[in-house]
């Protein structure tokens, strides 16, 4: 585990790397001694875990664990504290633990456990989607036929912007381009892509927030998402191409390029 610790003790830092010193699962820690030097590594490192102090000034350990989340949703967070009235403030970032002051190296290694779980259940993914240099798709480890239409495309479009979803405007703009359509086109689109994707038993996969469609991540193992979130294995896998039969990914290909130019 790639794991950060933050608190603006410096006395606190040092029993934190005492007490985990010789942990397997810690396979990398960085101390902090305040909340902005941690977030501007993290935005260029990966980061497994990280144990934060709650009361730090600038930024306490709540708002550092909800810009750590915002770079990594999958950034697995421990509040560490030494007071108990936290929990409820500290609910809105679902922290995997609460470590309390003073600990000891077992109540760390119970916290390790417990999260070596999480991140094993974690990769247990049923839905694996590629997308360099082609996009596909397989649920359950089987192939999933998507066409070569535009079902496909949204498909691919929707892996894209992630979380971040697309609405009707978005994906007219990319996938017909400068045609008049008819008011139906794009509801038949997602209609068969909403039913390609329930056949195959992933009908949780596509979601709606008003007029947003977006994929629920969660349930993903996708390579563009590894390799946002700073996986050197598929980083240096990518050999420059992604999705590269749709123009509009071009911009998420510079992107990616140049995260691999950084490496």
């Amino acid at each position: 585990m790639k794991i950060i610790y933050v608190d603006d003790e410096k006395i606190q830092l040092e029993n934190f790397r005492l007490t985990t010193m010789g942990m397997e699962e810690i396979s990398s820690l960085e101390l902090f001694s305040n909340s902005l030097s941690a977030y501007e590594w993290a935005r260029e490192h990966q980061v497994d875990v990280a144990f934060l102090d709650i009361e730090m000034p600038y930024l306490n350990g709540i708002g550092l664990a909800k810009k750590l989340k915002e770079i990594n949703r999958k950034t697995i967070i421990v509040f560490v504290t030494a007071y108990d009235n936290y929990a409820f403030d500290a609910f809105e970032v679902r922290p995997a633990g609460y470590l309390l002051k003073p600990y000891n190296r077992k109540e760390i290694e119970n916290e390790l456990e417990n999260i070596s779980f999480l991140m094993n259940e974690n990769r247990e993914k049923k839905i694996s989607i590629i997308t360099m240099p082609d996009l596909s798709l397989k649920i359950s480890g089987k192939d999933v036929f998507l066409g070569h239409g535009k079902p496909e495309e949204l498909f691919a479009l929707l892996v894209d912007r992630g979380e971040n979803g697309v609405t009707k405007s978005d994906a007219v703009a990319c996938l017909w381009e400068g045609k008049i359509l008819s008011s139906s086109t794009y509801g038949t689109c997602l209609y068969r892509l909403k039913n390609i994707l329930e056949e195959a038993g992933a009908p949780d996969l596509l979601l709606a927030k008003g007029n947003t469609r977006y994929l629920n991540t969660s349930l993903v193992d996708c390579d563009l998402y590894r390799m946002l979130n700073g996986d050197k294995e598929t980083i240096a896998a990518y050999s420059g191409m992604y999705l590269r039969r749709y123009s509009w990914a071009e911009e998420r290909t510079a992107q990616l390029n140049e995260i691999k130019k950084k490496m």
